[in-house]
């Protein structure tokens, strides 16, 4: 055989190495030969350190049950690594497809080496970057052998050390060496991403998904509700940022060519699957108990028909662009001045799919039946995140309940929440005025030179044809338009770039989490989301999930609601939403100007509570606070376990650019023009007002401070328990901050001295 130039050269060089040793040793022999001598330097075309490695599986042999791996490493300047030491091992076979069972990962064997207790198998280092290594133990794990037919998934991992980084490479392989055509590639782990940072972080082991679903198999786990796929539904049951039955949020619509089996959630329903959603003990149309396995499944839920109650609404709603059937424009929109006062008049159109004037019954859109809920939120100042409370909204007609209303002020029908006025109409053409609107006080100055913001939110009633009809007439359809923004100067409508907000957060970066509705600008959020449970003082004063109340037990003691995570499955609904766009329209309304008054009337905390204030500010509904605390667990409103409430974020709290588009995280643009969060100390925990108007600001926290409080307030005791840390609140104190103060004791906030944006990037490791 011939040998290669490189290979020959080498051997010389070692056998004049040999020469020269050896009569070196005969001449300075001490009579002790046989030694053991200490471990060879790699050579100069080798290393033991890598900032990055790279693991190539070379080869793998099963022979008697026994696997054997070739593998080779390198590092980021692709020179061989040597002297490898800790490597972790796990080999499994997929059980195939058959009679309406699912594919299935068994595990079959795993082992480790490591410097300290050596290898379980046998790992040979040859010194130039290849290695072979041996299991010691047999492909069987119970009654389970290794199939020669069944596909083979290798899980080879290098452990991190000090002179390498943790490395993993994934090979899915046949014995006889043809294509793999079934590894059960169901999931692109990139799904995932979305919203988690990556795959490691998630729980334990594995950079990869496939690590998930070889180790959690059905002959691993002793426990069923933690096999793969079970495991992977359930944990993400109640806390899902998506509807329930959207399975498109992690599955693909069709297979590919790295997910094969991608279709398999409609494809093959089994029970086992299926149950981690749905509870089919107590199906009332079905007994499912009855079927011994899952062969007949098919027989009822079809690939179409399960494919269509989970996404069919949403698809039909998107195909038929049912939040397009109607649409508002804006007319105009400016300031008017009436006895010395400002107001904002509105003037809107509704419009067709063509675009024409829709003529309603009395020119009036308050007396249009096919009309479910038209209202538009106005507020003032979007340079300084606006000056009033709840704004300047126009009710023209709502869905919500509001039982004071008695029909006697001759345009709200009875227990409706009370509607607004038209001022004129001509030529369908809806004219409102609302006001006075706040241009100047103490925090901000004289805004009048400044800019005002309009959203809508109209839901409609239509039948098959897309005609609009009334919405009691049975078997009617309903969906919302498209949320939108407009802005006004005191002259009119505008699309100035300083007339709007800066862009903070986005509906794009939301979304990645939420869904996102690109064609709309609009996040797929709902507002059930959160607001998923009704008290019975809800009902009885409101029915919607937005009022806040306690309810009293038999003895009239107060009761603080509390509503578990619950599985409540359903399919992706073709009506997400009203208000989708949940960034400037929820302002509009959450915004520093509005006490925080849920956290009260729900009885979380109370004045004699000795962290009141500081449970009041990182409950408040200013939406940049309740932002950061509603995702960091950190409202008072969230302080039961597994509270429907509660939100287990699934990245790094830290990284902002999460949420934020660039650089907006600092504090720059707060400490100039913020508004700081009003409070009402002194609420009424009973109050029945729907919506909470019945406030009087009476105390104040200072903007950046609460911001910063809303992820930082409180840390785990020993219970594990978050609780408000004082040492958060006395450090921004002594910079400026204050909590809970009347407004001349405010003081100018001096975070920004230290707390520049590439500080908070240095501390925040982004």
């Amino acid at each position: 055989m011939m040998m290669s130039t490189k290979k020959f050269t080498t051997k010389l060089c070692y056998a004049a190495l040999l020469t020269a040793c050896s009569m070196s040793m005969l001449a300075c022999s001490d009579g002790e030969d046989g030694k053991t001598g200490e471990d060879g330097k790699p050579g100069n075309d080798v290393t033991t350190q890598a900032k990055a490695l790279t693991v190539t599986i070379d080869k793998t042999s099963i022979t008697d049950n026994i696997l054997s791996i070739n593998f080779s490493a390198e590092n980021e300047q692709a020179i061989p690594v040597v002297k490898i030491a800790a490597i972790k091992i796990d080999a499994a076979q997929l059980l195939p497809q058959a009679l309406g069972e699912r594919s299935q990962w068994q595990k079959l064997a795993s082992e480790t080496c490591s410097p300290e207790k050596s290898c379980d198998g046998t790992l040979v280092d040859n010194m130039d970057g290849s290695y072979v290594y041996t299991m010691h133990a047999s492909l069987v794990a119970g009654d389970i052998s290794h199939d020669a037919e069944f596909t083979q998934r290798l899980l080879f991992k290098v452990l991190e050390t000090d002179n390498i980084p943790a490395t993993e490479v994934i090979n899915d392989f046949k014995v006889n060496g043809s294509e793999v055509t079934d590894n059960r590639g169901i999931i692109n782990g990139d799904s995932c991403l979305s919203c988690h940072d990556d795959i490691a972080s998630i729980k334990h082991g594995g950079e990869n998904i496939e690590n998930c679903a070889s180790c959690h198999a059905s002959n691993n786990m002793t426990d069923p509700a933690k096999v793969w796929p079970v495991l992977a539904h359930t944990a993400h049951i109640g806390i899902t940022p998506q509807a329930l039955g959207n399975c498109t949020t992690c599955h693909a619509k069709e297979s590919s060519d790295s997910q094969p089996q991608a279709t398999n959630w409609n494809q093959v329903p089994t029970r086992e699957t299926c149950s981690s959603c749905h509870d089919m003990a107590t199906n009332p149309v079905y007994d499912h108990l009855t079927q011994p396995d899952n062969g007949n499944c098919l027989t009822c839920h079809s690939p179409e028909n399960t494919y269509n109650v989970h996404l069919g609404k949403s698809e039909k709603a998107m195909a038929e662009d049912e939040r397009n059937i109607v649409n508002i424009s804006l007319e105009q929109a400016k300031l008017v001045e009436k006895a010395g006062q400002h107001f904002a008049e509105i003037s809107f159109s509704l419009l067709d799919r063509q675009g024409q004037r829709i003529s309603v019954p009395n020119n009036n859109p308050a007396d249009a039946l096919w009309i479910k809920n038209l209202q538009l939120y106005v507020n003032w100042g979007t340079s300084v995140d606006f000056t009033t409370s709840r704004g300047y909204s126009i009710f023209v007609k709502s869905n919500k309940k509001d039982i004071t209303q008695d029909g006697s002020d001759g345009i709200t029908p009875t227990g409706e929440r009370a509607r607004t006025p038209l001022e004129k109409s001509e030529g369908n053409v809806f004219t409102y005025l609302m006001g006075p609107v706040v241009t100047q006080d103490q925090f901000s100055g004289d805004l009048l030179a400044d800019a005002g913001f309009i959203t809508n939110r109209l839901i409609y009633c239509f039948d098959d044809a897309q005609n609009l009809v009334s919405c009691d007439q049975a078997g009617h359809a309903k969906n919302a338009e498209a949320n939108k923004r407009w802005f006004f100067n005191k002259d009119g409508l505008t699309d100035a770039p300083e007339a709007k907000r800066p862009l903070i957060v986005s509906n794009k970066t939301c979304g990645t989490c939420h869904g996102y509705d690109e064609f709309n600008d609009n996040s797929e959020l709902a507002c059930r989301s959160c607001h998923s449970r009704n008290t019975n003082i809800n009902k009885e004063l409101a029915d919607t999930t937005c009022f806040s109340g306690h309810d009293h037990d038999e003895l009239g003691e107060h009761v603080r609601p509390f509503e578990e995570r619950a599985m409540v499955p359903g399919g992706k609904p073709g009506f997400l939403s009203s208000t989708a766009d949940i960034i400037d329209p929820c302002l509009a309304c959450h915004n520093p100007n509005t006490p925080p008054t849920q956290a009260i009337r729900e009885m979380h905390t109370k004045p004699s509570d000795w962290d009141y204030v500081e449970q009041l500010t990182v409950s408040h509904p200013d939406h940049k606070v309740w932002m950061h605390s509603l995702h960091t667990n950190q409202r008072v409103t969230q302080d039961r376990e597994n509270g429907v409430r509660n939100i287990e974020f699934p990245a790094d709290k830290a990284n902002c650019y999460r949420c934020h588009e660039g650089d907006t995280f600092g504090v720059e643009r707060l400490t100039a023009v913020g508004r700081p969060l009003a409070l009402d100390l002194d609420y009424n925990p009973d109050s029945r007002a729907s919506p909470a108007i019945d406030i009087t600001v009476d105390a104040y926290s200072s903007p950046v401070s609460a911001t910063c409080y809303a992820c930082h307030a409180k840390q785990e005791d020993a219970d594990g328990k978050l609780v408000i840390n004082k040492a958060v609140r006395a450090h921004m104190e002594q910079n400026g901050g204050r909590f809970g103060v009347a407004a001349n004791e405010l003081q100018v906030e001096a975070c920004a001295v230290c707390h520049s944006v590439d500080n908070l990037k240095k501390v925040h490791n982004l």
